[in-house]
C-alpha cells in the first residue's frame, strides 16, 4: 500500500470533525474550480482578473498584487473590493491603531495578512495555516507584493502558542512603549478553543478581528463574546447583500453573472466579532 502523503493525512485529520470538514470543503480546488464552472462563472472572473491586471481595485487592500488562482471562489470579489466589506471601516479602524504585531491565524493565500502588512509597514507578521497548498500560495502574494521578508509562517498555532506570540507585546518584552497586537481569525470554528483568554491571557489586551463559525461550532459567537465583553470593546457585524451597481467593473455582464462574481458563498450562521481592547 502507497503511504499516504502528508497532505492526505491532514484531510484524514481535518475530517474527524465537523469543523474540519467544512474546512476541507472551502480548500478542495477542484471542487471549487467545478462550481464557478458550472455557475458560468470561471471564465467570467479570468477575463476580470486579465482586465484589473490582477490588482485589488478598491477598500482596505487597494492597489495590492493578487492574480486568480485555480480554485478561488471569491477572487473576483476580493479584486473588486467586495469581499468582506461589511469589515472595511472596521480594518481601518484597527490599522489607524498600529499594531507592532499582527498574526493572521487562517491566512489562506495571503489576501489578509499580506494585505495587512502592506498597509502597517512596521508590524511584525505571522501568517499561520495548516494547508500546504494555501502556504504556497501566500508566500507568492506576498513576494508579489515585496512584503515577503516580513512574514513568519506556522502550520499550526494553538492557545499557549498564541499566548507565547502576544507576550512580547502584551508585557512589554522587547517591545517600544505603544506597542499592540491585532490578531484576524479566520479558523472555520477553531476559534472557539483557540481564543481562550484562560489560557492566553495576552489575548485580552490584543485586538482581535475575529470570523464566527456558528453553522460548525452552534454558539461560539455569543461565547467569545462573553469571553471578552470586560477586556474589549465589542462590535457584532452581520453578512450584507451586494449590489452589482456598486461595482462598474461588473457594468458589461449579464445580471446573474455579475451577481455571481459577488457571491461569497457563505455558510449561515456566520458573523465577525470585531473586539478592541479597552487596556
Amino acid at each position: 500500500m502507497t503511504p499516504a502523503s502528508p497532505r492526505q493525512l491532514l484531510r484524514r485529520w481535518l475530517e474527524r470533525t465537523p469543523t474540519g470538514r467544512a474546512l476541507v470543503a472551502w480548500r478542495t480546488r477542484g471542487q471549487a474550480e467545478s462550481l464557478l464552472a458550472a455557475r458560468g462563472l470561471r471564465d467570467a472572473a479570468t477575463r476580470l482578473d486579465a482586465a484589473l491586471a490582477s490588482q485589488v481595485r478598491r477598500g482596505p487592500f487597494a492597489a495590492m498584487r493578487y492574480p486568480r488562482r485555480r480554485g478561488d471562489i471569491v477572487h473576483a470579489a476580493k479584486l473588486l473590493g467586495a469581499y468582506e466589506r461589511e469589515l472595511h471601516d472596521a480594518l481601518e479602524g484597527l490599522i489607524a491603531r498600529a499594531p507592532t504585531l499582527i498574526i493572521n491565524i487562517g491566512s489562506g493565500d495571503g489576501y489578509y495578512v499580506v494585505g495587512l502588512a502592506r498597509r502597517v509597514p512596521g508590524a511584525r507578521v505571522l501568517a499561520v495555516d495548516p494547508d500546504p497548498i494555501a502556504q504556497r500560495a501566500c508566500r507568492e502574494t506576498a513576494q508579489q507584493n515585496h512584503v515577503a521578508d516580513r512574514l513568519a509562517h506556522h502550520v499550526l498555532l494553538d492557545a499557549p502558542a498564541l499566548q507565547r506570540e502576544l507576550a512580547s507585546v502584551s508585557e512589554g518584552t522587547g517591545a517600544s512603549d505603544g506597542a499592540r497586537a491585532l490578531c484576524v481569525v479566520d479558523c472555520e470554528g477553531f476559534e472557539d478553543s483557540l481564543l481562550d483568554p484562560m489560557v492566553a491571557p495576552a489575548l485580552r489586551r490584543a485586538d482581535l478581528l475575529i470570523e464566527t463559525h456558528d453553522f460548525a461550532r452552534p454558539g461560539v459567537t455569543a461565547r467569545l463574546s462573553e469571553r471578552f465583553a470586560s477586556s474589549h470593546h465589542i462590535q457584532r457585524i452581520e453578512i450584507a447583500s451586494r449590489t452589482v451597481a456598486d461595482y462598474p467593473e461588473l457594468s458589461d455582464l449579464p445580471a446573474a453573472t455579475a451577481q455571481g462574481l459577488l457571491d461569497e458563498f457563505r455558510h449561515v450562521p456566520q458573523s465577525w466579532l470585531v473586539c478592541v481592547a479597552r487596556a
